[in-house]
């Protein structure tokens, strides 16, 4: 399954490219932009096909971002779904020299659509730092907005979290889901 998305088309990460790329190989047929892998990518990878796989409790779809003008993969992107409470919990991540291209909105976008179409999903939020002014940015121009500010834990350490919740008419807020975890 593809997911189109203009300037970015989203590709599901296979967990063969998922074990290359932890074993610090590239996958043949898979082109890179420059700086990838990052760390949250290698994370994602870890999710798909490492140690941490056989740890996600829901429905988890990763999605590689993948340039269209040149098939070259910038980042993930991808949701968790809790199938009891129909609540999405979507992350992204772009590498830093694609940074401020606009493809993680396009990115965002097109995943909000493929949601809004899932007849499961009755909420979508999304989290990130309070200082990360650029993903805060993302998120409001794919259609979301701020619903509440939270304390989590990132690499050990305490943080606020701001969270984002998608506000396509009739779809989110409807249903209060459960509390947020952090992603990863």
């Amino acid at each position: 399954m593809e997911i189109d998305g203009g300037a970015v088309v989203l590709r599901p990460v296979l967990p063969a490219v998922a074990r290359a790329l932890l074993a610090g190989r590239e996958p043949a047929g898979v082109v890179f932009a420059e700086g990838y892998p990052s760390r949250f990518s290698l994370e994602v990878m870890d999710l798909v096909a490492g140690a941490r796989a056989e740890t996600i409790e829901h429905e988890f779809c990763p999605c590689f971002v993948v340039r269209r003008s040149d098939g070259a993969v910038v980042g993930e992107i991808g949701h968790s779904l809790d199938t009891e409470t129909g609540t999405a919990q979507v992350g992204y991540s772009i590498v830093e020299p694609c940074w401020g291209r606009g493809l993680a909105t396009a990115a965002l976008r097109a995943l909000l659509g493929h949601l809004g179409a899932d007849t499961r999903v009755r909420r979508v939020v999304a989290e990130t730092l309070v200082e990360h002014r650029s993903s805060r940015r993302v998120m409001e121009k794919a259609g979301m907005r701020e619903c509440d500010e939270r304390l989590g834990e990132e690499d050990g350490v305490l943080v606020a979290l701001v969270v984002y919740e998608w506000t396509e008419p009739g779809r989110c807020g409807a249903a209060p889901g459960p509390p947020v975890k952090p992603a990863g």
